[in-house]
């Protein structure tokens, strides 16, 4: 009796649409990875650099708003800065300033006076500044000033309009205190204490004009405070 169950194999027809994958050659692996590599050197830089300015920037919010309500404070208690005994070039006045309508309202970790070990990494003149550093690291750099009649005077060079005090105190601010790049505009920012509180500098000029000005040299830096504030 004839089996008609059994059949052989071997003249079955081959499974039909079945896909045959193909895999990347070397070279194409070696191209894609280069890719990778040209697309990741240009773009991390310029990741990394965002993200120290904005750590950067909430770092001086956190400054600003500190010493806006130490000056507050201040007033508060002693009146308006126009009452204040401020005398241009006068350490003296410097320190009696310092003592009495800045340090009760701050945390302050160290006192440095007009010596430079709170601004080791600036080559500047420390004789008439008083320096000290907040228990958050940033380092404070005090001074006097006096300036010409001219209500005006300070916007062109430091972007604040209608400071009618002939005195008034200069505040300088490194964030991140010695740690580098310690330069204006970078780490390192600028305020006036004026009748109108604390003002940081480039406040009255426009998001465009500060942004066009701060250019990280010496003197265009001081356009950075107010910009650095309003861009995070």
């Amino acid at each position: 009796m004839k089996n008609v169950y059994s059949r052989s194999f071997e003249s079955a027809p081959p499974p039909r649409n079945i896909s045959r994958s193909k895999g990347f050659t070397l070279a194409e692996v070696l191209i894609t990875i280069g890719i990778i590599g040209i697309v990741a050197a240009l773009t991390i830089p310029n990741l990394i650099a965002n993200y120290k300015e904005r750590v950067i920037g909430n770092q001086l919010k956190k400054v600003y708003s500190t010493l806006s309500q130490a000056i507050k404070m201040a007033e508060s208690e002693y009146g308006e800065i126009s009452e204040w005994p401020l005398k241009d070039g006068d350490m003296n006045s410097t320190n009696t300033i310092y003592t009495y309508y800045i340090k009760p309202y701050l945390n302050i970790t160290k006192e440095c006076k007009n010596s430079a070990e709170c601004f080791s990494q600036y080559n500047i003149q420390m004789a008439q500044y008083y320096t000290f550093q907040l228990n958050d690291g940033s380092m404070i750099a005090l001074d006097l000033n006096n300036k010409d009649e001219n209500p005006d005077s300070l916007f062109t060079s430091y972007g604040i309009k209608n400071v009618t005090l002939r005195n008034f105190i200069s505040i300088t601010v490194d964030v991140n205190g010695n740690k580098k790049p310690n330069k204006s505009g970078e780490d390192v920012f600028r305020f006036f204490v004026t009748q109108k509180g604390l003002m940081p500098l480039g406040i009255d000029l426009d998001t465009k004009t500060a942004k066009n000005r701060c250019k990280k040299t010496p003197r265009s830096a001081n356009y950075c405070t107010a910009y650095m504030l309003t861009k995070y």
